[in-house]
């Protein structure tokens, strides 16, 4: 049973859970009659692996699930992967962030809005370096300056991922994009990788100006992933890495201020005039 957190294990796994609930029985009963251990119960039902096929048969027969239920289950034991995706660094990435790059890597679509940096899926070496070295304190291992910049390129690889590269569009706030990270060469190096990605067909960039004032989005940085079979998460960072928020209503009240923050933005043709500007200063 191969271990590591996807979204779709973590679905099953939730599904699971759901019929043990309905089913009246308790986990310990279920262990006991498909014996199995505590320890493959639990990581099921964490999302942290996929049963083999004949245990998680079993454990359906167990629950006296509804044919409609057990199709719904089987379907999704059919997509749920097997090996969670490989992340350069992962063991200096906290566990919430390490647990976004995967949810990341399985995504269509991301929606982000950043308030003080420019996004990471848009950053140069040299910025993620210099956020680094600023960061030092908060992130796990040493030397993190030297494998900050890899560990951007392996996540923006996403980007030109083949056959689907992922769809990005970045609000950035003006302050982001004015705050000096690395010095004077760093930015105007960092403003023009932005005007080159701006030209990519699946990425579309635009300026919050500082006229805006406050808006929804301002007190927290947020990406929004959107999957082929649903609308997906919320991943709002923090200084120690971030929290998920999967529930639909939560997801949908934050892509409405997604939304109410895209709309008060600049287009994205004068998000490119505006960074030109700002680069030829």
């Amino acid at each position: 049973m191969a271990v590591g957190t996807t979204r779709g294990k973590r679905k099953l796994g939730a599904l699971m859970e759901q019929y043990r609930e309905k089913s009246g029985l308790k986990a310990d009963a279920i262990i006991k009659e498909v014996r199995t251990s505590r320890s493959t119960w639990s990581r099921m039902i964490a999302g942290e692996a996929r049963p083999r096929w004949a245990l998680f048969f079993a454990i359906l027969s167990v629950m006296k699930v509804s044919d409609e239920e057990r199709e719904r289950a089987m379907a999704l034991w059919e997509i749920a992967d097997d090996e969670a995706v490989p992340i350069e660094h992962a063991a200096s990435l906290p566990k919430s962030y390490l647990r976004f790059r995967r949810d990341e890597s399985e995504a269509v679509v991301e929606r982000s809005v950043d308030v003080v940096l420019i996004p990471g899926m848009l950053q140069t070496p040299d910025y993620a370096a210099a956020l680094a070295v600023g960061n030092q304190h908060l992130l796990a291992g040493e030397k993190w300056e030297e494998r900050a910049a890899p560990e951007r390129r392996d996540r923006q690889g996403l980007l030109r991922r083949e056959p689907r590269p992922l769809v990005l569009h970045a609000l950035i706030d003006e302050a982001a994009l004015r705050r000096e990270i690395g010095g004077p060469e760093v930015m105007r190096a960092q403003w023009d990788h932005l005007l080159h990605a701006a030209e990519l067909p699946n990425v579309t960039i635009q300026v919050i100006p500082n006229r805006v004032g406050a808006y929804g989005a301002l007190s927290a940085n947020m990406i929004i992933l959107e999957f082929a079979d649903d609308l997906g998460s919320v991943y709002l960072e923090n200084l120690i890495g971030g929290d998920s928020v999967e529930d639909e209503d939560g997801v949908a009240k934050l892509r409405a201020v997604w939304d109410d923050a895209a709309a008060r933005a600049l287009s994205a043709g004068d998000t490119v005039e505006f960074i030109r500007a700002m680069r030829g200063s």
